[in-house]
């Protein structure tokens, strides 16, 4: 037993943002989207800088290496935060089962967007016409794969993995997704029913893909698949945007709901029901394995 009384020991520290952002699911949450956005800022100012103008030589190959780089350089940044963070490796990362996952989500993602097509070329609404064909593909492919692994850092492996810790799978998977619809509502087309159709085919599908393997990479490898498929090889907008170059150019006629409208496909009905059937499939198989996670509150970590 102390002979110190309780008056003469030391105050006790408070814990600082660190220590409390460790336990705090909500303070990590914000600490890992600052990280990224900062990463994300700098690595395109500095990509900015050193590409020359479109036109010039090495612009395409310049632009290339800089998507590649910052895609890279935010799959660090976000291994190092859960590292500071979390004290742990980020097994959601993981390049042991990740690649095979990668290669198969890129295939899943291919042959979704392709259905779509199939659907809408057997009811005679799309129309092709000479693309760019097989030169310049690199550039969307790194374009997407950028993308696909920014936003698959920021909505499912910080917002959806640290939401389903506080809540459960069920209500991460609506918040997620919710999130993720409204994020495309400032995309060139983007309506209310665009942002209602990337919130049910993307922003499920990708939670629940993450959900049946727990490696980010077969979210990551869907993501770029649908987006290489729509914008590269079909010539399609891509939530509201057109690549510059693509193996063939499409045109989707009929009603906007049917066609997407200026939004491109992803808005059609038919993308959404087939993307919902798949995200139904997947869910069936999480549950038969018991890996969905019943709703809870637990905003402090262990």
């Amino acid at each position: 037993m102390s002979l110190l009384a309780q008056s003469d020991l030391p105050p006790t520290r408070p814990p600082g943002l660190l220590s409390r952002a460790r336990r705090w699911e909500f303070l990590r949450l914000l600490v890992y989207i600052v990280g990224l956005i900062v990463v994300l800022v700098g690595t395109k100012l500095a990509g900015n800088l050193i590409t020359p103008p479109d036109g010039k030589p090495l612009h395409h190959e310049i632009l290339l290496a800089s998507n590649l780089v910052s895609a890279g350089l935010l799959l660090v940044a976000y291994a190092l935060l859960v590292h500071a963070m979390e004290r742990r490796a980020v097994t959601e990362l993981g390049l042991g089962k990740g690649a095979g996952l990668f290669v198969v989500g890129g295939a899943v993602g291919l042959a979704l967007m392709a259905s779509v097509y199939l659907v809408l070329r057997s009811i005679h609404l799309v129309t092709v016409s000479p693309g760019t064909g097989l030169i310049g593909l690199g550039g969307p492919l790194a374009a997407y794969f950028g993308a696909a692994v920014l936003e698959e850092l920021l909505l499912r492996a910080v917002v959806f993995r640290l939401v389903e810790e506080v809540s459960g799978t069920t209500i991460a998977v609506i918040f997620s997704a919710a999130l993720f619809g409204l994020l495309h509502a400032l995309n060139p087309g983007a309506t209310i029913v665009s942002g209602v159709a990337i919130a049910i085919e993307a922003g499920v599908l990708l939670a629940v893909a993450y959900v049946l393997t727990r490696n980010l990479w077969f979210a990551i490898g869907i993501h770029l698949g649908w987006n290489f498929a729509e914008g590269a090889l079909f010539g399609a907008r891509v939530s509201g945007g057109a690549a510059s170059h693509a193996l063939i150019r499409t045109s989707i006629s009929g009603p906007d709901l049917i066609s997407g409208g200026g939004f491109g496909p992803e808005a059609s009905v038919v993308s959404v029901a087939l993307s919902a059937a798949l995200s139904a499939v997947i869910i069936l198989l999480i549950v038969r394995r018991a890996g969905w996670r019943p709703i809870a509150w637990t905003p402090v970590a262990a």
